[in-house]
């Protein structure tokens, strides 16, 4: 059996029993909202300051969650590479089917609303906790995209060919958790490339392969089989998570960039096959000392939203597909 495949399965479920409840619940509250309650735009409720102060500010954070879940969905969302693309889709069209549902009920009010305290009270509350969530959340959506500028970076080729995944990747937590500055990508047993010029000073090949699993434990090796790439005094790049016995070079050896390096594997503190690649001030794996740097990569084509776009001197971030020819 494949790990990666049944991981997949498992949330693929969970996504189809969320798209079965959500659908009901939809349902549902289309017939209990547009259907049996009879409502009216708040404009033209008379009175009821309060309640359309509550209203609008309701409508506003339905709004602003409406933005954060397009953007969740498409960028920062870790899952989606394990969805396919259909019921990816499908979850969001529900999910903003139902906030757009949500938006028009803001903007309108039930007769019980103005006749019931208890309902007042319980839309303050909602307003209270909605409101400043959904603008911290949308505050952080220009944070996905936050990068040092292109003279703050080192300027590397892609270490891999072919048509690849972000996994975690950008200069932001939100999509990716080995920030500040580290790409991953999806794969195993593909060849990795230097993707810059310089010499190794360390090329570790025996460990074994950890079993693919979502709560990596080998702590002790955390990079597993790695290459690290000494490009100037006191800059070094790691190429971590290699196939055991694929490495090809040793500790001395000068590297240009585009020599075959090895395999991308599962040794190391991981869960799944992928590459982990990141420049930072020391030769060994040391989290309280060391010191990340950023970099671009000088050509590739790059999918972020609809199309496929040759890009230079640009980074990745989570769920980037990208095609390094």
């Amino acid at each position: 059996m494949d790990p990666l495949a049944d991981i997949a399965e498992e949330i693929l479920l969970a996504v189809r029993i969320l798209e079965i409840v959500l659908l009901i619940f939809l349902l549902f509250k289309i017939y209990t909202a547009l259907v049996k309650s009879k409502r009216m735009w708040i404009i033209h409720a008379k009175g009821q300051g309060l309640s359309k102060i509550l209203k609008i500010g309701l409508s506003i954070s339905i709004l602003l969650l409406l933005i954060c879940t397009l953007f969740f969905f498409h960028i920062s969302s870790e899952v989606k590479p394990f969805i396919p693309t259909f019921h990816n889709q499908l979850l969001v069209a529900l999910i903003f089917v139902f906030l757009c549902l949500e938006m028009y009920l803001s903007l309108s009010m039930s007769k019980t609303l103005v006749a019931k305290t208890n309902k007042k009270i319980i839309l303050g509350l909602l307003v209270l906790i909605l409101l400043p969530l959904s603008i911290v959340k949308s505050l952080q959506i220009p944070n996905l995209f936050n990068y040092p500028p292109k003279s703050d970076c080192y300027s590397l080729i892609l270490p891999v060919k072919g048509v690849w995944l972000a996994g975690h990747a950008g200069g932001s937590v939100a999509v990716n958790h080995h920030q500040p500055f580290n790409g991953q990508k999806y794969g195993m047993e593909e060849k990795v490339y230097a993707p810059i010029s310089g010499k190794v000073v360390q090329a570790i090949d025996s460990l074994p392969n950890a079993p693919i699993n979502l709560s990596p434990m080998d702590t002790i090796n955390p990079a597993g089989n790695h290459v690290v790439i000494e490009i100037e005094p006191n800059r070094y790049l790691f190429l971590a998570h290699l196939n055991t016995g694929t490495v090809t070079v040793k500790r001395g050896d000068m590297v240009k960039a585009g020599d075959f390096i090895g395999e991308i594997g599962n040794s190391g503190n991981t869960s799944m096959p992928h590459l982990h690649m990141h420049i930072q001030n020391l030769p060994l794996i040391e989290f309280k000392n060391s010191i990340g740097y950023p970099y671009r990569f000088a050509k590739m084509k790059r999918k972020r939203w609809w199309a496929w776009k040759t890009v230079a001197d640009e980074f990745l971030v989570r769920n980037d597909l990208f095609n390094a020819q």
